[in-house]
């Protein structure tokens, strides 16, 4: 009976139209050359990715009248057959519903047989994995000792599920996943041996929605055939998979970019009203999102982005200078969560549409990570803004780089009592009070890193400025009680004075730490602060008003 399928009609018949698996086909085609073939191969890989072919064309290698070739012919009686699924020679069984001992001893009985046309005889077991332990100990004997010219090809897609004894004495290839632009390239090869006309849309579209298996690309080519016929456009795709197609897309990220909610909003209704999937969307966005934040953070979009990319490369490019790298950070976490919550069982639409809100107005999110997240940032003044944007909010400003906070009093308008060594310090600045301070610590953790104590930075990391004594000049550290050893170590001498040379070149005082051990663990959220700065705080970042609750409950 002819073949039906496209992906069984246009599988590689030979390692030159192998696509991709470059590290498999090289092993193997040396392996031929030489003679020099293994009795027992593990092939892993997710499916779809070309296990079971390779296996086949090895068989067709060996076997093939003009063989052993890495070129067999496709036209003597053993390729043909082969490659029909007829041979005798080739064994093809499916672990799944052949996976007791009994088909085992079944299958040990014929090992013992001859070839009985070519010159090898080779057993190919698809999903191995599946085998039961007992069935796996009654193979492991021919496994070890099988018969001259018999090779046996394990395929499955879950390794760490074969005993290890099997393992063992087989040689393991690991499949990669294929890129979109090889999957694409698959597509459009088939395309063209059966004179169908693809636009390029719906190439991309095809590849994409593969997510890496040539087995899922070609059967959506053969379903999108029966569909549209020979030519097909990028809306019949969209039509046949229910995705959303490259402008709504773009437009959601947009609006997440320009923080815009009711962009975002808008583009959901026009996702429902087309009738979509909501969760293929979802997935598109974040694939999308993914190729920002990578082209964002290299510079560059490579040709491998670019090939899977919905957009152009120029207007992928343009979008990801949009962006910087801290949203599309929280944009990807956010729909990622959504996702994974509705494989759970939330309902899509709400839980996606929620996801959408959060990334594009992070002040949404109600989480105590999120909030303690923005309040590191307020304390740390760091941003993850990438190269060429600037900081959407002072508040943003590298601490590191930021110019010293207005002071009161200038610094030569005081003297300041001599240190214990003798030294004259650096006067007292009347602003420098624990608030400042407190906003500076991460900037001189990282001037002690930069000036050569990478270990004593790592061990500051635990410390919060809990006081300071500007007329003293000293400043106070307290570490929590998990962290007793990292204050023994800051404790030395040269650490101290290493720190009182950072405190020196970031806050403008040379000041002397002393270091106390709390009674009990910070709360990470505020740890550093009072519960009047924590309130002031959220008060400026959120644009928040204080109310009084009378009454309650």
């Amino acid at each position: 009976m002819p073949e039906t399928s496209l992906y069984r009609r246009h599988r590689p018949q030979s390692f030159d139209q192998v696509v991709g698996q470059e590290h498999v086909v090289r092993t193997l085609r040396n392996a031929v050359e030489r003679g020099r073939i293994h009795h027992a191969y593990l092939f892993v890989g997710s499916r779809g990715t070309g296990k079971t072919s390779l296996a086949k064309i090895l068989a067709r290698s060996l076997n093939c009248v003009e063989g052993p070739t890495v070129t067999p012919c496709g036209r003597c009686e053993s390729c043909r057959t082969i490659a029909a699924g007829t041979s005798l020679d080739v064994i093809e069984m499916d672990a799944a519903s052949n996976r007791s001992v009994d088909d085992i001893r079944e299958l040990r009985e014929r090992v013992g047989y001859a070839p009985a046309a070519g010159r090898w005889k080779v057993y190919i077991l698809d999903e191995a994995h599946m085998l039961t332990r007992e069935a796996w100990n009654a193979f492991l004997k021919t496994l070890e000792e099988p018969p001259p010219n018999t090779l046996f090809v394990l395929c499955t897609t879950e390794a760490h599920k074969v005993m290890p004894t099997i393992a063992d004495r087989c040689q393991r290839f690991d499949f990669q996943r294929p890129s979109i632009e090889q999957v694409a390239t698959v597509v459009r090869r088939v395309a063209d041996a059966e004179q169908v006309e693809l636009e390029d849309g719906a190439v991309g579209a095809i590849a994409r929605a593969a997510t890496g298996s040539f087995r899922d690309a070609l059967g959506t080519l053969d379903q999108l055939v029966a569909y549209a016929g020979e030519r097909i456009s990028t809306e019949d795709v969209l039509a046949v998979l229910g995705i959303a197609d490259a402008d709504l897309v773009s437009d959601a990220a947009a609006a997440i970019a320009a923080e815009d909610a009711r962009g975002v909003l808008k583009a959901s209704e026009r996702l429902t009203r087309s009738g979509r999937d909501v969760v293929q969307f979802a997935r598109d966005l974040l694939a999308h999102l993914r190729q920002l934040l990578v082209a964002k953070t290299i510079g560059d979009v490579p040709e491998s982005l670019a090939a899977g990319a919905i957009v152009d490369r120029q207007q992928l490019s343009d979008q990801a200078n949009t962006f910087t790298e801290l949203a599309l950070a929280r944009a990807i976490d956010a729909i990622a969560a959504a996702l994974a919550a509705v494989r759970e069982g939330d309902e899509p639409q709400m839980t996606i549409e929620l996801a959408l809100l959060r990334a594009a107005r992070p002040q949404l999110d109600p989480s105590r990570q999120a909030l303690a997240q923005r309040l590191e940032r307020l304390e740390g003044g760091g941003s993850t803004a990438g190269a060429g944007n600037p900081p959407s909010s002072p508040l943003v400003a590298t601490a590191a780089h930021a110019p010293p906070a207005p002071r009161k009093a200038r610094p030569e308008d005081r003297p300041h009592p001599p240190s214990e060594s003798g030294e004259e310090p650096a006067p007292e600045v009347e602003a420098l009070d624990l608030a400042r301070l407190l906003e500076m610590w991460p900037a001189v953790i990282e001037q002690v890193r930069q000036s050569g104590g990478e270990v004593l930075s790592r061990a500051l990391e635990a410390a919060r400025p809990i006081d300071v004594d500007a007329d003293g000049g000293i400043l106070k550290l307290g570490f929590p009680p998990s962290a007793a050893f990292n204050k023994r170590k800051a404790e030395a001498q040269e650490a101290r004075d290493r720190i009182a040379e950072a405190l020196g070149t970031v806050v403008g005082e040379r000041l002397r730490p002393v270091y106390v051990l709390l009674d009990r663990e910070p709360d990470p959220a505020s740890a550093a602060l009072s519960d009047e700065e924590l309130v002031a705080r959220l008060k400026a970042e959120f644009d928040a008003e204080e109310l009084s609750v009378e009454g309650g409950s």
